[in-house]
Parts: structure tokens; sequence; C-alpha cells
């Protein structure tokens, strides 16, 4: 089973994890360790310091072809970053092919009012933001405002938690066909074999959440699921590459 890990990290962050991956030569050993063939990948200044300055850290990936960069967004409104057009041209010239936000860590609202302007433009060349739930204000009420707003998003949510929440995000998966959800912390027993039996795989990727999560569970509750051999592949690798190749560059 190939795997296509879409949330992986690395950097130093402002507090000590228990295995800390510094540099993109530690990630692509821990990614080899575990089995792990590519992965999106993003720096922890990102989140933890500067969007901007994780940015521009994304060229540290340059020799590794299977690590494969995500921008950090913010609202244009503060002249923190280029113009959407200017933004999407940027990740455009790069050739990268999926947008992080962490609207709550870095103060604004995933909204038309503050970000309708790249939203428009996401939609437009089906480029996939990836958000944890946890950022977003409100959460799950935020998260449905989101998508009303923008139905054709392609939105993957991180990082949904521990406990099965499936009354939250199963209506957004019927209702909204660019909705998804991650793999990391999808823990509750039998929840994935119950989604893929009701909704089908379509909608979940494989996440490690790496260097906070490590990939183990999530490798073997995929590994192990009594589902069919094409919708394990399919939640791998398969549903990943697929959104990746939609993106219209």
């Amino acid at each position: 089973m190939k795997i296509f890990d879409c949330d992986a990290s690395y950097g130093r962050g402002t507090h000590a994890l228990p295995r800390e991956i510094e540099t993109p030569a530690e990630l692509a050993r821990e990614l080899d360790r575990f089995g792990i063939a590519e992965a999106l990948v993003w720096h922890r200044d990102a989140y933890l310091r500067d969007f901007n300055r994780g940015n521009r850290r994304l060229t540290e990936l340059a020799g590794y072809p299977n690590l494969h960069p995500t921008m950090t967004m913010a609202p244009t409104c503060c002249d923190e970053m280029p113009s959407a057009d200017g933004f999407l041209e940027q990740m455009r010239a790069g050739n990268i092919r999926a947008v992080r936000a962490f609207p709550t860590r870095h103060y604004y609202l995933l909204d038309r009012v503050s970000c309708g302007d790249l939203f428009e433009g996401f939609m437009a060349a089906a480029l996939p933001l990836f958000v944890p739930l946890t950022e977003f204000p409100g959460q799950w009420q935020g998260v449905y405002a989101l998508l009303r707003d923008f139905p054709d998003l392609t939105l993957v949510l991180t990082e949904t938690g521990c406990w099965g929440q499936d009354r939250y995000f199963r209506p957004l998966m019927r209702q909204y066909p660019r909705f998804h959800i991650t793999t990391s912390r999808l823990e509750t027993a039998g929840q994935l074999q119950d989604i893929v039996n009701s909704i089908g795989p379509e909608r979940i990727l494989f996440a490690s959440g790496l260097p906070v999560n490590t990939p183990g569970g999530s490798i073997m509750m995929v590994a192990r699921a009594p589902i069919a051999e094409d919708a394990k592949e399919a939640i791998a690798n398969g549903n990943l590459e697929r959104i990746l190749e939609e993106v219209n560059w």
C-alpha cells in the first residue's frame, strides 16, 4: 500500500516535542522509517512564528522530490502578502498545489469578507485548502458557514479529534462533493469502516500530523480496516493524488 501523507511538517517549534523534526532530511528519514512514500509538507514557522517566514523556508525542500511544499495563506487586507492574483501566481510559478490556513492562530476569519478574493481564486484553480478543525472559530459552525459561502471550495479538514464527530461531518460529505476529512485522529473503533460502507472512501485522505502525532496509528488503522483493498489505496494515496491532479496550473 503506497502512502501519500497530506499533512506533515518540519522545523523547531516554540515548545519542545518528544521527537523534533527540524530539517527536510530528518523528515524524509522519518517518513521512510514508516514506509510513507510522499508527503505534502509545510514548515512549522508558518504556524508558530510568521506565515511568510514559513513559506520562504519551503525552498529547503528542493532536492527532495517526495516532499511537496504547501503554502500558508492569510487575508490580503493587511498588505502582508500579495494580492490574491499575486499569491496564486507565486503558487503557479512554484507548481505548489495546496494551501494551508491557521485562522485562529493568525487572528482572522475564513469567510467571504476576509478571504473571498483568495477563495474565488482557489475554486477557479481547484486548489485544495487544508485547515485543522480547531483553527475554525466556533469549530463546526465555522466549517458549515465557509462551505455555505463557497460550496465548490476543495476543503480538507484535518485533526477532527479522536472522538466520533460523524454527525457533524457526514452531512457535509453528502452536501458538498469537494469536502474531505483526514485519518489523523480518526480513532473511534469501527469509524473508518462505517464511513466507507455508508458514504465511500473518496472523501478521506491519509494524514500523519507529523511531528506532533506519529503515523503508526493512522497506518495501522487503514492497513487493517475491514474494507476493500481499493478503498485502502484510495485513502492512502489515490484521493490525494486525484485532488492534486485536478489543480489547473
